[in-house]
């Protein structure tokens, strides 16, 4: 599992890291699981204000499987899984998806889950946060950037569509991004030269430049949200 998100019905959804399902059940009742298939590498997510699912995936369902044998760290996982997505990706190639689950629809349904790869701006994405009009900020991990979708409620727009991605030399590899109730994005960097982290003997010139630099803020850029945010998004106009 990686992320837990709780709706307005009290049913817990969850993401998982290692497989292509969200899986959603009853607070109280546990045993009555609904699986949704989305994409693999489940990630971050986040309910909009009426209640779809928003759900990052580092990579498409297509990507080959890497080695994740039983009973190793996440640190491991990651000094054997990297190379393995960077070597699988290729020269110029991206992964990744975000994924809408209906709030309304249920497996089988062919609209129940929607794919949306951002004009081939996302990237392995991670954290995923919504503002208080809707619209979906995505830390976008291997792409260094702060991506900007197209909600699923615009009456105007179809969700999903890339408005923007937001690049700057402060923005390594997110793994969150958050809105705050002034309309202010931040973004974790967690990660910056990638190689000092997975390998073991690191060029020592970057070798202590594995970790990311703090946090981020993009001042004012999102619609400010209602905060603690607890269930769906609600904007901080809402009284």
């Amino acid at each position: 599992t990686f992320a837990v998100v709780i709706d307005a019905q009290n049913r817990v959804w969850v993401s998982n890291t290692n497989s292509a399902h969200v899986v959603r059940f009853p607070a109280d009742d546990p045993t009555d699981v609904t699986k949704f298939i989305v994409s693999g590498g489940g990630r971050g997510l986040a309910l909009d204000s009426v209640g779809n699912c928003w759900v990052s995936c580092n990579i498409d369902l297509n990507f080959p499987p890497g080695p994740v044998p039983s009973g190793i760290s996440i640190l491991e996982q990651f000094a054997l899984g990297y190379p393995h997505l960077i070597k699988s990706l290729g020269p110029n190639q991206v992964t990744g998806v975000v994924n809408v689950i209906s709030a309304t629809l249920e497996p089988g349904d062919p609209k129940a889950v929607q794919f949306f790869h951002g004009n081939k701006e996302i990237n392995v994405p991670w954290g995923v946060s919504i503002d208080g009009s809707d619209n979906v900020w995505v830390a976008n991990w291997l792409g260094r950037s702060v991506v900007r979708l197209t909600g699923a409620n615009s009456p105007n727009e179809k969700p999903g569509q890339l408005v923007h991605s937001f690049k700057s030399g402060s923005i390594q590899m997110l793994t969150d991004v958050v809105i705050d109730p002034a309309g202010n994005v931040w973004g974790a960097n967690n990660w910056n030269v990638a190689d000092s982290v997975v390998q073991g003997q690191p060029d020592r010139t970057l070798s202590t430049w594995g970790g990311g630099s703090g946090v981020i803020v993009i001042y004012g850029a999102a619609t400010p949200v209602k905060t603690p945010l607890i269930g769906p998004v609600e904007s901080a106009a809402t009284n």
